[in-house]
């Protein structure tokens, strides 16, 4: 009798340990995923992986390393990084020992940053997994499968203060009758105002009277022109913040900004909130500083549209010298006379 157990304890055992040799990796699942996939340099990801067993027989021994690219710092403390995570000559690995009983799933995230401007591959993962007797060790690679791009780094502050002196310098447009459209809400009566100000329904439902209040600020829209002609890597690393830099405070003053280049941040069209920065940001991660055409047929193209009521501002890597600014100058007039704003010139050594 306990020869025939032992038989059968052996024969099941086989069995067992057949099934664990040929459906290995078909009874593990790896979920991979981070919290940010555009991110400007020196920002935390979050990147969250789970390794679940969704076979009936309990896994003894399994490993989950993740192996990234050089491009890719740690973000965490020194004992976390003492504790899962090794340097050597293939570059950053952390690395996990567990065992998984059946449906069961073992859950992590480690933090992580990145330092340049760019698309990155975070790397790859490896999925190590014995047999159920622990004989035979067997390992699977993949990659991560997840791409973060890196958009340029702030604009320094003297930006800011030079943009936004010359968006304060909005005119002012005052009309015989007043516009509808431009009334910004409602105030008590003083006195002082003309008796075409009051609003006759507006009192009728405050009980006393009450005149509109006009807005005579003109809606401003924007219009950036960026030029792509290559310089050294430097200086257009800055002019890529000096654009993310000027749209952001268009964004902070509530300014519809349009954008057009000579390169592959290629033209945006007029718009304002967080879709439309985030498909800028991006653009400018994306970017590898490529010029397709010169800056001059970017100013022949706005000048032949006769733009109108717009500020514009050119974005640059160098200053102009007085050569270049020369032959610049009538297409520069032109677009004076049509957008009927001054013109800013803006150039990376700011």
């Amino acid at each position: 009798m306990i020869a025939f157990i032992l038989t059968c304890s052996i024969l099941i055992l086989i069995v067992l340990e057949w099934i664990s040799l040929n459906s290995r990796f078909r009874r593990m699942r790896v979920q991979l995923d981070a919290d940010m996939t555009l991110v400007e340099p020196e920002e935390i990801i979050t990147l969250r992986y789970t390794v679940q067993n969704v076979s009936s027989l309990p896994i003894l021994s399994a490993g989950f390393s993740l192996q990234f690219t050089d491009a890719v710092k740690l973000a965490e403390s020194p004992e976390w990084e003492k504790r899962y995570a090794t340097r050597d000559v293939a570059g950053l690995r952390i690395h996990h020992r567990m065992y998984l009983l059946p449906h069961r799933q073992f859950r992590g995230k480690v933090h992580l940053k990145l330092n340049d401007r760019g698309m990155h591959e975070l790397g790859r993962y490896y999925l190590e997994m014995g047999d159920l007797l622990g004989l035979r060790q067997i390992v699977h690679s993949d990659d991560i499968g997840i791409s973060i791009v890196c958009t340029a780094a702030a604009a320094p502050a003297e930006l800011t203060r030079t943009l936004g002196g010359f968006l304060g310098d909005v005119s002012v447009r005052r009309f015989l009758h007043e516009d509808p459209g431009m009334i910004s809400g409602y105030r008590d009566y003083t006195g002082r105002e003309p008796m075409k100000q009051i609003s006759w329904m507006a009192t009728a439902k405050a009980g006393h009277l009450m005149v509109r209040q006009q807005d005579h600020t003109t809606d401003q829209t924007a219009m950036i022109l960026v030029n792509m002609d290559r310089t050294g890597k430097g200086q257009m690393e800055k002019l890529m913040q000096l654009v993310r830099g000027t749209c952001e405070l268009l964004e902070s003053r509530k300014i519809p900004y349009a954008l057009r280049s000579n390169g592959d941040l290629f033209s945006l069209p007029e718009g304002l909130g967080r879709t439309h920065l985030h498909t800028l940001l991006r653009r400018i991660g994306l970017s590898r500083l490529v010029g397709y055409h010169s800056f001059e047929s970017l100013l022949q193209s706005c000048t032949e549209e006769r733009i109108t009521d717009t500020s514009l501002i050119i974005l640059t890597p160098d200053p102009f010298d007085e050569t270049v600014e020369t032959s610049y100058q009538s297409l520069l007039d032109e677009l004076r006379i049509h957008s009927g704003h001054p013109v800013l010139t803006l150039d990376a050594d700011i």
